[in-house]
C-alpha cells in the first residue's frame, strides 16, 4: 500500500501545530508558576537536596564576581570571608556556587536577565 505525499504532508503539518501548541502550553504554564513564586522541587525522595538561595543581591553579586573572571572557588572563598552563609546557614563551596549558575530560576524571578545569563561562559 502506498501512502500519498499528500497524506504524509497534511500529517506533518498537523504534528508541527500539535508541538507548537503544546509549548505554548509548557510556556504559560512556566510563567505562571514564576508569577506565584512555587519553589522548584530540587529535593530528592526523602526530601533532602539543596534549597534555592534567596537573596537577590548576593546572586547578582555571584553573576557579576564570575563575570569578572573569578572562579567559582575564587567565588565561594570571597563569600566565607565575608560571613556570607548559605541557605542552609553553612558556608559556600565551589559546588554551592556551581549549583546557582545552574539554576534558571533566578531567571524566570528576574533576579537576571535571559541575555545577561546567555552572555556568561561556563
Amino acid at each position: 500500500m502506498k501512502v500519498s505525499k499528500d497524506i504524509i504532508k497534511d500529517e506533518k503539518v498537523l504534528l508541527e501545530s500539535e508541538n507548537q501548541q503544546l509549548k505554548m502550553k509548557v510556556l504559560e504554564l512556566e510563567n505562571r508558576i514564576a508569577d506565584l513564586q512555587i519553589q522548584p522541587r530540587t529535593h530528592n525522595e526523602r526530601n533532602a537536596g539543596r534549597k534555592e538561595y534567596q537573596d537577590k543581591d548576593i546572586i547578582r553579586r555571584i553573576f557579576l564576581m564570575y563575570s569578572q573572571a573569578k572562579s567559582f572557588q575564587q567565588i565561594a572563598d570571597r563569600l566565607n570571608i565575608e560571613n556570607i552563609l548559605t541557605k542552609s546557614g553553612g558556608t559556600w563551596s565551589k559546588s554551592s556556587v556551581r549549583y546557582i549558575f545552574n539554576n534558571k530560576t533566578y531567571i524566570k524571578k528576574g533576579i537576571l536577565s535571559e541575555k545577561e545569563f546567555n552572555n556568561l561562559d561556563f
